[in-house]
């Protein structure tokens, strides 16, 4: 009753003088009936809040299955659909208007949907996945899935754009059109699944950095949205003093979470840079350490911080590996062991007359 009182003297304010932040005008504000529908598309309460819940559900459900198969089977398009389908935006879109509303009630409400669904969507796909054949080969043979296992700073940026865009269509409808790509970008389904789908095989770290994808991708859209919102107008209406103080602590929240998931993105991101530049330097190592040996070089891989392995094909024993640790020791400057990994190849020539 108090929201739907707070939800009454902001549309009474706006018959009024605007007073407020100088960015803030009138021509950004949304019209009575423009709020009215972008909030009945967000919040469900009283009799309509079991139907919404049981169609989330549902939803969710089909979107992790569909999102899980598609991993499972290296799929790029069958993993697109499942962000199509999935139902989430709606909650997450909610949260970040209760916050510029300043309604702590709708914002537990949307926070709890919310948790409910990472918590059944990872239930899901775990459940799924104890019933492939062999789900520890699908989950360290599918790319479309270690893809999610790796979160870089830039999934970050792509989140917040997404959240505006998210946040914009749902209120200037004339730009619905644009609704799929958000919901690819929203990119929250592949990387929840894949959580459940690394903890049934046994990989909790690749687990670890998918959930931390899906943290950054809910982050980033709650916050960018929340301000989207604010600027529109469908938040709470500055008075003369400013926002309220439940409104600037909503956007300080959402700025934190944002912040805080960054800070082990930047770690993140850093080490994977590392580890590219130590691989690039392995290979073009070795490749010199076998040049004139008639040998072929494989896969060259990182194994931890300062492990490598080398892969080499061919018919003779390769060379001592010594001269190659020490160059790699002291360009990487670390000390490393090195693995060679060689894979004895023969080749038989027959040649038949008539």
């Amino acid at each position: 009753m108090a929201e739907e009182e707070s939800d009454q003297a902001d549309r009474g304010s706006r018959r009024g003088t605007l007073r407020g932040p100088w960015w803030y005008s009138e021509r950004r504000s949304v019209t009575d009936e423009q709020r009215r529908d972008v909030l009945s598309q967000l919040f469900y309460e009283g009799a309509d809040l079991v139907p919404f819940l049981t169609r989330f559900a549902l939803l969710l459900s089909m979107a992790i299955l569909i999102a899980l198969f598609g991993l499972a089977s290296d799929s790029g398009p069958v993993v697109i659909g499942a962000m199509l389908i999935s139902p989430l935006t709606t909650p997450i879109l909610a949260l970040a208007t209760a916050l510029v509303l300043g309604q702590p009630r709708r914002q537990l409400n949307a926070f709890l949907i919310l948790l409910g669904a990472t918590i059944g969507g990872i239930a899901v796909a775990v459940a799924v996945s104890y019933l492939l054949p062999d789900p520890l080969r699908a989950t360290l043979a599918s790319e479309q899935l270690l893809a999610r296992t790796d979160p870089q700073l830039l999934d970050l940026a792509v989140a917040v754009v997404a959240g505006a865009a998210g946040a914009y269509i749902l209120v200037r409808r004339e730009a619905v059109s644009a609704l799929p790509g958000v919901a690819i970008a929203v990119a929250l389904v592949p990387p929840l699944t894949t959580v459940g789908m690394t903890l049934e095989a046994g990989e909790s770290t690749l687990a670890g950095g998918a959930l931390l994808l899906y943290l950054t991708n809910l982050a980033g859209i709650i916050f960018a949205a929340s301000v989207v919102m604010l600027l529109l107008g469908v938040g709470a209406h500055p008075t003369e003093g400013g926002f309220s103080r439940r409104v600037k602590l909503g956007l300080a929240t959402a700025l934190s979470a944002a912040i805080l998931v960054a800070v082990p993105l930047v770690e993140h991101t850093r080490r994977s840079f590392h580890d590219s530049r130590d691989l690039g330097d392995a290979e073009s190592y070795a490749e010199r350490w076998l040049d004139g040996s008639g040998l072929t070089l494989g896969e060259v891989e990182l194994e931890g911080t300062a492990e490598i392995l080398i892969e080499v094909f061919g018919p003779d024993p390769p060379p001592s590996a010594e001269p190659l640790a020490a160059d790699l020791a002291r360009e990487l400057e670390e000390e490393i062991t090195l693995d060679v990994r060689w894979t004895p190849v023969e080749t038989t020539r027959v040649t038949a007359g008539p």
